[in-house]
């Protein structure tokens, strides 16, 4: 039952955050079809409100990985969340710098489609965990016990979580390969973007 509670809880607080990501999302895109010439301090000052709006899902990014911490048996969950926090801090930095190119928004894209695969896992979890609970009642009435800490999620989802964050990365590492050879974006730019996608491809070494 505590397990459940915390899984609802996390559900909740991610559907938040995707929530006030798809807001920020479609301003971005409504702010950067202004021409460029004609884009003044009024665009600069919107992009500054969408900077700070940002920095509120780095917040609650933030309470999220506190759940997952005290938690303290997910590997995989608290390195997606980690991974959004980060691009949250990314998207918020450009937006105060009013660069609100395909790069700000493919970034957006991804928190997003992060948020996305963290509550579908988070659902099927509860899906398991109530059948699970189901099956120790059962269990009980009969006699037999089964006795164990209980994880958060089970290994199964934490390997499918691994293998979306791999997917990811590739379909990031793509964009910006579009984006270089097409000349959209320069590789000044784009260099501290692939250097943290080679960050975030080592860490997801390591927990595998």
């Amino acid at each position: 039952e505590e397990l459940l509670r915390e899984l609802a809880k996390l559900e909740a607080r991610l559907r938040k955050m995707a929530s006030m990501q798809t807001k920020v999302l479609d301003d971005t895109i409504t702010l950067a079809a202004t021409p460029p010439e004609q884009r003044n301090r009024q665009t600069d000052l919107k992009a500054g409100d969408l900077a700070f709006a940002e920095k509120s899902i780095t917040l609650e990014a933030d309470r999220a990985m506190l759940l997952l911490r005290e938690e303290g048996s997910s590997v995989a969950f608290p390195e997606v969340v980690s991974q959004i926090r980060d691009d949250t801090a990314t998207v918020s930095d450009r937006l105060g710098q009013t660069k609100i190119d395909a790069v700000t928004q493919g970034i957006q894209q991804d928190i997003l489609a992060a948020l996305d695969e963290m509550i579908t896992a988070l659902q099927k979890a509860q899906r398991d965990l109530e059948q699970k609970q189901q099956q120790q009642q059962q269990q009980q009435q009969q006699g037999q016990s089964n006795q164990g800490e209980q994880p958060l999620v089970e290994a199964l989802a934490e390997l499918k979580l691994i293998r979306t964050m791999e997917t990811r990365i590739k379909s990031t590492t793509d964009r910006y390969s579009t984006l270089l050879e097409s000349g959209s974006s320069t590789g000044g730019e784009i260099l501290p973007l692939l250097q943290n996608l080679s960050d975030r491809q080592n860490r997801l070494y390591r927990i595998t």
